[in-house]
């Protein structure tokens, strides 16, 4: 899997992200910088519960930043002819941030379809899959929950008997906003940006039945959707009361 350009960095403290909708108290982000060896716990419920109070707060913090991203994008297009040299700036960030090229006609539609959130059941899902509940090696030696590989001369944690490495992560957070950002900038996801766009642009929910389905490029393994199907099925409300929100699919 192609890793994304952008490194994340954690902000220390809690803070209230306007949405949308509502606002929503963001969870502390992520002062672990070493993910627990969730081995010590049984497989099964407790280990779950373990995985799941350590990964959702995590996931929900991420998407209440790019909220918030989007919202500001939202509001400046409203007023994009009378933009303040501070405004200009930080649309100048999103768009190297997002790599989406600025002033042109076409710079918000671009920078919407990519700064959005994902649903929180898929995201805690492939985490599942790619590190086995937070066990695998890369996840407990990399903070690594999604798989996320690297490309360069002996780049992040090799894979043993192969010649894959995969890259290393100072913090869970981190891990997070790297994959989030992958999913929502390269362009072998694009399919997944488009599913998600036409889904907002109708009206209607954007789950993770949805979007799985575009994952074409994540893994190489033919039965990789079903796989993730029924771990959602199986997890997908367990997964939705660790959630701060109200229990509704994402």
């Amino acid at each position: 899997m192609a890793p994304s350009p952008m490194q994340a960095h954690a902000e220390p403290a809690s803070g209230e992200v306007r949405t949308l909708e509502s606002s929503v108290d963001t969870p502390a982000l992520d002062p672990v910088e070493q993910l627990p060896d969730l081995r010590q716990h049984p497989a099964g419920p407790e280990r779950k519960a373990a995985f799941l109070e350590l990964l959702v707060p995590l996931v929900e913090a991420e998407n209440a930043k790019i909220q918030a991203q989007r919202d500001w994008l939202l509001e400046a297009r409203e007023r994009q002819a009378s933009l303040s040299a501070a405004d200009r700036e930080h649309l100048q960030r999103l768009c190297a941030d997002y790599g989406i090229e600025c002033g042109t006609p076409n710079t918000f539609e671009y920078l919407l379809s990519r700064v959005d959130t994902l649903p929180l059941e898929m995201v805690v899902i492939q985490a599942v899959e790619e590190s086995g509940w937070g066990t695998s090696r890369f996840a407990r030696q990399g903070n690594n929950l999604f798989g996320l590989r690297c490309f360069s001369d002996g780049c992040g944690l090799a894979q043993k008997g192969s010649s894959r490495r995969y890259q290393r992560f100072d913090s869970v957070q981190e891990s997070v906003a790297h994959y989030l950002h992958n999913l929502n900038t390269h362009r072998a996801y694009l399919s997944l940006r488009q599913k998600r766009a036409a889904l907002t642009a109708n009206g209607e929910p954007v789950a993770a039945e949805s979007l799985i389905h575009t994952l074409d490029n994540y893994s190489v393994s033919d039965d990789y959707f079903d796989v993730l199907l029924a771990l959602l099925r199986t997890n997908g409300d367990l997964i939705r009361q660790h959630s701060s929100d109200d229990g509704s699919p994402a």
